[in-house]
């Protein structure tokens, strides 16, 4: 697996200086690997902390997340005209995934947006906040809108696996396992929102800083394991969830990467939208995002070639050997021809040809 250095693009922004967790200190005396001083990746073994969350559940700090507050009677109908996803239906408590992109459908941001009574909340993911934020400031003439980066003064938790909602209604006092996905709820300033990042029962949690060592020794003592960005990395692979800035970037045309549910194919103009409109009219694009698993241990490097009878294929974006299924799994593109659920190809390595088989589009 490589490392969150080498992988998050430096184009999308994605930098962490001037931020203050104030989990740091706590990850640090955890004996936590960590990231550029403050992104743990792993405190104990990538190996035991995917166990944890496959089989109970795992507390991941995800603070590097860029985070925004959106204010303003016109901040629906603002951001509608600009994102991919219909929002003039979100209601306080909902949400909604969507993404920003430029005019040739090429995606800008994979984010997530939480309507609450007053404003509305956007996860920007692995793109600065403030690189979101400038984008939207500049399309703002006279809508009444305010666009804020919040991000250095919040705590982003989550916590995955089957046993998520039971410890987070002990641990805040309320029932979570009937709400929808991208449903959430408010306690106090706190914001509980229902987030499957592993392919099993999640929750994101936004905390202000304040308040964040609290609630993250409430989940360990009752026995919640910490995880770090390493597992987390294997559990969204064998889900397929693509990630920004490593499968996804400003030179993937969106419906390349999936993304069914960021997209509105009814509602009316958006940033990108010919594009995408005149690519669903004509059915397809020439690659797709595939999940593949290889039948070695030997984990593909970024950008390894795909191969089919020696010709060309596609590529890797990234890859890891997952304990659960005691082989290397990933994503990359394959040409359209290849993209297909149980196409076999080769992938190219430093110890020879990998043979691997797609397991599903994404």
């Amino acid at each position: 697996m490589w490392r969150w250095g080498s992988i998050l693009l430096p184009a999308t922004g994605t930098m962490w200086g001037g931020m203050s967790n104030p989990l740091v200190l706590h990850h640090e005396k955890m004996g936590a690997k960590l990231e550029q001083g403050r992104i743990p990746l792993s405190y104990t073994s990538p190996a035991e902390e995917y166990w944890a969350v496959r089989n109970h559940a795992g507390l991941a700090d995800l603070s590097h997340l860029g985070l925004l507050r959106i204010a303003g009677k016109d901040r629906l109908p603002f951001l509608n005209g600009l994102l991919t996803n219909e929002l003039l239906k979100l209601n306080e408590g909902t949400g909604v995934r969507s993404a920003l992109l430029n005019t040739k459908a090429r995606v800008l941001a994979d984010l997530y947006l939480y309507a609450r009574e007053d404003d509305l909340l956007i996860d920007t993911g692995d793109v600065l906040g403030a690189g979101v934020k400038d984008i939207l400031d500049r399309f703002i003439i006279t809508e009444d809108v305010q666009v804020q980066d919040i991000t250095s003064g919040f705590v982003h938790l989550t916590i995955q696996g089957q046993e998520a909602a039971e410890n987070a209604r002990e641990l805040f006092g309320l029932a979570f396992a009937d709400m929808k996905p991208l449903q959430h709820k408010m306690i106090g300033p706190t914001m509980i929102v229902v987030h499957d990042r592993t392919g099993q029962s999640g929750y994101d949690i936004i905390i202000p800083n304040d308040e964040a060592e609290a609630v993250w020794q409430g989940f360990l003592l009752k026995g919640v394991t910490p995880v770090g960005q390493d597992a987390i990395e294997i559990l969204r692979l064998e889900a397929g969830y693509p990630r920004y800035g490593v499968d996804v970037d400003e030179n993937t045309i969106i419906l390349e990467a999936g993304y069914k549910d960021a997209i509105s194919f009814t509602k009316g103009c958006y940033l990108g939208q010919e594009v995408v409109a005149r690519a669903t009219h004509i059915g397809r694009v020439n690659k797709n995002l595939v999940q593949f698993q290889t039948y070695s241990d030997l984990v593909p490097v970024r950008k390894s070639k795909l191969q089919a009878s020696g010709k060309e294929a596609g590529y890797v974006t990234s890859a890891a050997f997952s304990p659960g299924l005691k082989t290397v799994v990933g994503l990359g593109y394959a040409q359209r021809d290849f993209a297909k659920e149980g196409t076999k190809l080769v992938i190219e390595s430093a110890h020879g040809p990998l043979p691997t088989v797609i397991t599903k589009l994404v």
